[in-house]
């Protein structure tokens, strides 16, 4: 019975299960029952169960199903929505080709003028590109056309409220969380099998 199983009974019965071969011999034991101490007689119930491993872990997983999905779902909404927002924002579109048309001006002459798109990892490196003179960045430069010529896209990060909650979200952690769910699902439908 599912409803008097707790997750913590459930995980101490799956670390301290005994060997199939150990159930076998308790199970030899059934005649026997009464004579039995109290953990042996458990443990000839147990034997008698089939598929054990199995059912036990499709419990465990369905108990423990929802606390995953709520440890996950705060992160995945919160990427889901900044990206929304990221592919909603005008503002920030015009940041992107502001951006391009500058870096197709600096490399005009270059193999990579007038280039069509550039990586978007490039966006991290426009603080550190400096002018020939080393008093400007890349960034102030862009900052300041902004500021003159187009004051519309400064707008932008009210368009991108949510992308700093986003940021803080770890992908390494959400891929791990759901790496694990899947194993637990595979392991689950090979034990239906």
């Amino acid at each position: 019975d599912e409803a008097k199983l707790s997750e913590a009974l459930i995980q101490n019965l799956v670390k301290n299960l005994p060997e199939q071969k150990e159930l076998n011999a308790l199970a030899e034991l059934k005649n026997e029952y009464e004579d039995l101490c109290e953990s042996e007689q458990f443990g000839v119930v147990m034997s008698s169960v089939k598929l054990l491993q199995p059912r036990l872990n499709g419990i465990l997983f369905k108990l423990t199903f929802e606390e995953h999905i709520n440890n996950i779902k705060p992160g995945i909404m919160a990427v889901t929505i900044a990206c929304e927002e990221l592919k909603k924002s005008e503002s920030f579109t015009r940041l992107l080709e502001l951006v391009l048309m500058i870096g197709n001006y600096m490399n005009s002459g270059s193999r990579n003028a007038q280039s069509l798109g550039f990586n978007i990892s490039f966006l991290c490196k426009i603080r550190d590109t400096k002018s020939s003179d080393q008093k400007t960045t890349l960034l102030h430069f862009l900052a300041d056309i902004c500021e003159e010529k187009y004051q519309d896209i400064l707008k932008f990060p009210d368009e991108l409220e949510h992308v700093e909650s986003a940021s803080k979200v770890s992908a390494q952690s959400l891929k791990s969380n759901l790496d694990s769910m899947g194993h637990q699902i595979q392991r689950l439908e090979n034990d239906i099998k």
